[in-house]
């Protein structure tokens, strides 16, 4: 084969692929109601209660996921840095540390569920906070444009 052929095409891959991302992330986030379930390959995300407590100059937002493993062998690893909240200003605020820092939380086993509560203390003048995910891509995120990334759930 021609080396200038392959690489042509190497080329053309790339290309494909770098506007294949620009594409997706020029999407608009899709808003998601609290309750509905987020899907990540065979991982799905759920927010199920949001508890709004006032402080001196901030306010708190507590946060309950449930995450559920669909997938029939393989773990799940949680971490909360996977859950943060942006305001309309594009701040990102990640949750405070509880007593487990997200890294020692045990593996979720294949076909079942955990609950996770995080809390996120954002300044009473952000506004319009929407919690979102960030897990990466995974092989089943290719097939979706890694449509989970783009869901925001107003808090």
């Amino acid at each position: 084969m021609n080396v200038k052929f392959i690489i042509r095409g190497l080329i053309l891959v790339v290309v494909i692929v770098a506007i294949g991302l620009v594409y997706i992330r020029s999407l608009p986030a899709m808003v998601i109601a609290v309750g509905t379930p987020v899907r990540q390959d065979d991982f799905s995300y759920t927010v199920t209660r949001v508890a709004k407590h006032r402080q001196t100059e901030n306010i708190a937002y507590e946060v309950t996921i449930r995450v559920d493993n669909h997938a029939k062998i393989v773990d799940y690893q949680w971490r909360d840095a996977i859950a943060c909240v942006s305001d309309a200003a594009g701040r990102l605020y990640r949750a405070h540390p509880n007593p487990h820092d997200g890294s020692d939380h045990p593996p979720i086993a294949a076909g079942s569920s955990a609950e996770y509560t995080l809390t996120f203390v954002l300044p009473a003048t952000a506004q319009r906070p929407t919690l979102r995910y960030s897990n990466g891509i995974l092989m089943g995120d290719v097939f979706d444009g890694a449509a989970y990334r783009r869901a925001a759930i107003p808090l």
